[in-house]
C-alpha cells in the first residue's frame, strides 16, 4: 500500500481553515448581539429568548441537511472528486453568509430575529457543504489505521492553528481596525478572517487531487437513503455520538464564554484574550504529538476518558476565579488544553473513521459521507445546546434595561461554566460504555 505524501497531508489540512469561521461563530456571534454591561460600544440587539428562537430556527432549516449531503456525497461521481464537489459548492457562500450575520437589521427586534433565522439556516447548509465531505476524506484517502490517525492529527494541528487565528488575533484587530469603535472593528475583522478561510477551502478543493489518491481505493455498493438509517441504531454507534454530542455541548460553552470570562471574571480587556486562548490551545497543540503516538499504542478510549477527566478538572477550577486569583485561570485553562489535545481534536474523527471503515468493510456498503455528516448534525446540536444555555444562562442576576433587554453578568458566566462540567460528566458516562473496538 502506498503511503499519503507530505504534500498531501499539508493540503488536507488547509482544507480545515474553516473552522476560522467556526470559532468567529462561537465566540462573536453571541457576543455582538448579547454585549457584557461592560462594552460601552455594543448594544443587546435581542432579549435572550429571541436569541434562542433565531437559534433554533436556523437549526431547523439545517436539520436535514448533514445526513442528506454525507449520502449525497458517498453517490457522488463529480470529476473533482465526490467530497471536493460539495466542498466546492459550499465554501464561497459560507463566507459570504459568515459575514452577513454582522450586517443585520435593527429597526426591530422582529426583524432582526427572522434575519437571524434566515441568515443561520443558510450558513449552517453551507457549512454542511464543506465540513462533512471535508472529514469523510479521511477513510477515503487512507488505507490504514495508522494513516487515517496521522490525517486525524494533521487536521488537528491545522484546526488548532486556525482557531488560534481566529481566537488570538480578533482582540488586536478589532481594537486596530475599529479606532475604538467596536462594531466597525468586528466587523472588519471578521471580512479579513472570512476571507482568508474560504481561500483554504479552496486550495484543498483544487490542489488535493482527491479523485487520483482515492480512485483506487475499494468502492462498496451504495444503499438507499432510508436504508442507511438503520445503521445507526447500532448500540456501539448510538454511544459513540451520545458520548460525542454531550462532549462537544460542555467544550463548545467552554470556548464560547471566554470572552465574557475573560472581561467579566477576571477583569481583563478584549486584548488578552490572545494570552488565554494561547494557554487553552498552545498546551492542547504540545500533546499533539503525545496523544498520536499513545493513540497507536493504547485504545483511542482509555486516552478519550483521561482527557475529559482532566477537562473536567480544569473547567471546576475555573470556577474559583475572581480578580485576586486570576493566576489560577491560567494554570487551570493549561489543564483543559492538555484534555482538549485528544478529546476535542484527534480522536472524534480518528474513531468515527474506524468506525465507518469497519462497518463498510462488515456490511460491503459504502457509508463514510453519510456517518460524518451524522456527526456533523450531532456537532450542531451541541452548538445548539451551546446557544441556548449561554442565551439563557448568561444574564443571570442582570436588570432590564428601558427596552427590556439584559447584559451578560459574572454569575451568568460561572453558572453556564456549571452546565458545562454536567455535559462533560454524562459524556463520559457514554463513553464509557462504549466498547473499546
Amino acid at each position: 500500500m502506498s503511503r499519503l505524501t507530505k504534500k498531501v497531508y499539508l493540503i488536507y489540512g488547509t482544507g480545515v481553515s474553516y473552522f476560522i469561521l467556526d470559532q468567529l461563530y462561537n465566540q462573536w456571534l453571541p457576543y455582538y448581539y448579547l454585549p457584557p454591561e461592560t462594552e460601552k460600544n455594543l448594544t443587546p440587539l435581542l432579549k435572550p429568548t429571541y436569541l434562542v428562537l433565531a437559534y433554533i430556527a436556523a437549526r431547523l432549516i439545517d436539520a436535514i441537511s448533514d445526513p442528506l449531503v454525507g449520502y449525497w456525497s458517498d453517490n457522488s461521481k463529480s470529476k473533482f472528486g465526490k467530497r471536493s464537489f460539495f466542498m466546492m459548492l459550499g465554501g464561497l457562500p459560507l463566507g459570504i453568509l459568515m459575514i452577513m450575520y454582522f450586517f443585520p437589521p435593527k429597526y426591530s427586534q422582529m426583524l432582526t430575529l427572522t434575519y437571524l433565522s434566515v441568515v443561520g439556516g443558510l450558513f449552517f447548509i453551507a457549512y454542511t457543504l464543506v465540513g462533512g465531505p471535508y472529514n469523510a476524506l479521511i477513510p477515503d484517502l487512507a488505507k490504514t489505521k495508522e494513516e487515517r490517525l496521522n490525517l486525524s492529527t494533521i487536521q488537528s494541528i491545522f484546526r488548532l492553528v486556525f482557531t488560534g487565528i481566529a481566537l488570538i488575533f480578533p482582540g488586536y484587530l478589532i481594537s486596530i481596525l475599529g479606532r475604538g469603535n467596536t462594531e466597525v472593528g468586528i466587523r472588519k475583522t471578521v471580512i479579513l478572517l472570512t476571507v482568508f478561510a474560504v481561500a483554504g477551502i479552496y486550495i484543498c478543493v483544487f490542489f488535493l487531487k482527491e479523485k487520483e489518491i482515492a480512485g483506487n481505493n475499494k468502492v462498496y455498493e451504495t444503499v438507499s437513503f432510508k436504508s442507511s438509517l438503520r445503521y445507526l441504531m447500532r448500540k456501539e454507534i448510538i454511544l459513540y455520538f451520545a458520548g460525542f454530542f454531550f462532549f462537544f455541548s460542555g467544550f463548545n460553552i467552554l470556548r464560547g464564554i471566554l470572552t465574557y470570562y475573560l472581561t467579566i471574571i477576571m477583569g481583563l480587556p478584549i486584548s488578552w484574550m490572545t494570552i488565554i486562548s494561547a494557554i487553552l490551545f498552545g498546551v492542547a497543540g504540545i500533546f499533539f504529538p503525545i496523544t498520536n503516538k499513545w493513540g497507536k499504542k493504547y485504545s483511542y478510549k482509555k486516552i478519550l476518558i483521561l482527557d475529559i477527566v482532566l477537562l473536567m478538572v480544569g473547567t471546576f477550577g475555573l470556577l474559583f476565579v475572581n480578580n485576586g486569583l486570576i493566576h489560577l485561570a491560567y494554570v487551570m485553562l493549561a489543564i483543559c488544553g492538555t484534555g482538549l489535545s485528544g478529546s476535542a481534536f484527534i480522536f472524534p474523527q480518528a474513531m468515527l473513521s474506524e468506525i465507518s471503515v469497519k462497518l463498510s468493510e462488515n456490511e460491503k456498503v459504502s457509508l463514510e459521507g453519510f456517518l460524518f455528516g451524522i456527526q456533523g448534525l450531532f456537532l450542531k446540536l451541541a452548538f445548539l445546546a451551546q446557544q441556548i444555555t449561554v442565551s439563557l444562562v448568561i444574564t443571570l442576576g442582570s436588570a432590564k434595561n428601558i427596552n427590556g433587554l439584559k447584559v451578560a453578568t459574572g454569575l451568568g458566566v460561572k453558572t453556564t461554566l456549571v452546565t458545562a462540567l454536567i455535559f462533560f460528566g454524562i459524556s463520559l458516562f457514554f463513553y464509557k460504555l462504549k466498547k473499546e473496538d
